[in-house]
């Protein structure tokens, strides 16, 4: 999958012309990056979080919601939030929302664990670093159902990103048992043409394209708390908040897994 959407002849021309300016902003993103997270270790949470947002107004990060932060932070306290994934820039809009805590299943790059790290930093916001071992995942759902109040765990289900045209299964072990789940159907909007995800383009080359692009506008829509039946399976209730989002975006929700999806790419590297 290609890195830019096929456009007209003109749309190219543009691209190229933009490439010398993109690498400027790169390079001025990457700085005003490292800036803010050395002045963030002199303030307290609250002026972390208000330099955060300065931070994603002076990179051109634009975020569209319906509800202000204040609506946001009463509508999904003590809440799973569950995400569709559709970048690896997915969490610097999550991170200006209130109490976000983060799941980070993976990072595919030195890169992306860098900038993650100081944009954890800038936001004050904290996050979970979980593995496939399950045991793991359920000793901090357990940790946190102590005192989950002042929290929203922000997950992203599918554990892979899609290509924006339908969703990867939700994996039920994200969902946290006894605990209201937010469905948040999330869109990307990109200029010049380009593809946020190309398929089989390395993480680090996907983070650096996105940084140095003029603007990027995230829109968040978070809609009605979700809750299991007594007698639902947890896979049942984890699809059930996947076509929530999946309804709302107007795209499919599939059955695919992230598992189909990287056999998928391995078995077309095989091919002649």
């Amino acid at each position: 999958m290609s890195a830019w959407q096929p456009r007209s002849g003109v749309s190219a021309v543009l691209r190229y012309l933009y490439l010398p300016v993109g690498i400027i902003l790169l390079v001025l993103r990457l700085f005003s990056l490292f800036l803010a997270s050395l002045i963030a270790l002199a303030l307290p949470r609250a002026g972390k979080r208000a330099l955060y947002r300065c931070l994603l107004k002076a990179m051109n990060i634009r975020i569209k919601c319906a509800m202000t932060p204040q609506q946001v932070g009463q509508h999904t306290d003590g809440c799973v939030v569950a995400l569709n994934h559709i970048s690896v820039f997915d969490h610097y809009p999550v991170l200006a929302m209130p109490f976000a805590t983060v799941m980070v299943v993976k990072t595919d790059s030195i890169i992306g664990k860098l900038t993650g790290h100081l944009l954890f930093q800038c936001s004050g916001s904290s996050y979970w670093q979980v593995t496939d071992d399950k045991r793991q995942l359920a000793g901090h759902f357990r940790q946190w159902q102590r005192a989950p109040e002042g929290t929203a765990l922000y997950i992203t289900p599918e554990a892979t990103i899609n290509n924006g045209k339908g969703l990867f299964r939700f994996r039920p072990e994200f969902m946290v048992r006894r605990r209201p789940v937010v469905p948040l159907a999330m869109k990307l909007k990109t200029p010049l043409g380009l593809n946020p995800n190309p398929l089989e383009d390395p993480g680090a080359m996907k983070f650096l394209r996105l940084l140095a692009m003029p603007w990027l506008e995230f829109e968040l829509t978070f809609l009605a708390h979700q809750s299991p039946a007594a007698e639902q399976s947890d896979q049942d209730f984890a699809d059930q908040v996947q076509n929530a989002i999946a309804q709302h975006l107007q795209i499919a929700a599939t059955q695919w897994t992230r598992e189909d999806k990287y056999h998928d790419l391995e078995q077309r590297r095989l091919q002649p």
